[in-house]
């Protein structure tokens, strides 16, 4: 099963952010499908409803990156999804 994320960004930020490169590794390392986009503009990232950023959409649920407090917490919404 292939898991869609969506990256939220603030549109002072540039894409390419650490947190791609975080979840394509935990991907990789626990062989998960993966899908990741990432969306900086304001009506892209307006449509989920948050005003925190960075969040992460994980399968359509909405997470706020900041409450992951380790790579096992990230895992664990992934693999939940």
């Amino acid at each position: 099963m292939n898991t869609e994320v969506k990256i939220l960004h603030s549109s002072c930020c540039a894409k390419g952010s650490p947190i791609k490169e975080q979840l394509e590794k935990l991907a990789q390392e626990n062989n998960l499908s993966i899908t990741i986009e990432e969306l900086s503009e304001m009506q892209d990232t307006m449509v989920y409803g948050t005003m925190s950023f960075p969040s992460l959409v994980i399968n359509g649920k909405v997470h706020a990156y900041k409450s992951f407090n380790s790579d096992a917490e990230l895992l664990a919404a992934l693999k939940a999804a």
